[in-house]
């Protein structure tokens, strides 16, 4: 089956390596609110920190390995595992208006994986596609 490429090679490789990176930092967020903030969190936080942590790590490999399904079906639980911990971000901005730049910096992350979310399943969608295409054919259909 050929896969549709829609970047030049340079910008395909570079894309990759910057979700990579984003993922493990992903992976950071939920580890260090694990650690560093374990006095403060309830058990139904450690829940939330422990997918971001689980999941960031799952897409990290999935997009090292370049397993597009994998990331695109990680990619939902991670991106709710964040949105939860930015709502809450969001609340604590109520009371002291000093986590207004990090909320809004987390955000962006949850905003940039949504679009990574859309990528994915257009991905997808046209490699079906275009592998139903192939299959009328070569007669297989």
């Amino acid at each position: 089956m050929s896969f549709i490429h829609e970047y030049p090679l340079w910008a395909e490789r570079t894309v990759w390596a910057l979700r990579v990176f984003g993922y493990a930092f992903a992976a950071n967020t939920g580890a260090a609110a694990l650690i560093y903030t374990p006095l403060s969190l309830k058990s139904e936080q450690y829940i939330i920190v422990g997918t971001m942590l689980v999941f960031g790590i799952i897409c990290m490999v999935a997009a090292l390995m370049k397993r597009y399904i994998i990331e695109w079906i990680s990619l939902f639980f991670l991106t709710g595992g964040i949105s939860t911990y930015v709502c809450a971000v969001w609340v604590s901005t109520l009371t002291t208006q000093k986590s207004i730049a990090g909320a809004s910096v987390f955000t962006f992350l949850v905003l940039l994986m949504l679009v990574r979310v859309i990528d994915l399943t257009v991905y997808w969608r046209r490699n079906v596609q275009a592998a139903k295409l192939q299959a009328v054919i070569n007669g297989d259909a």
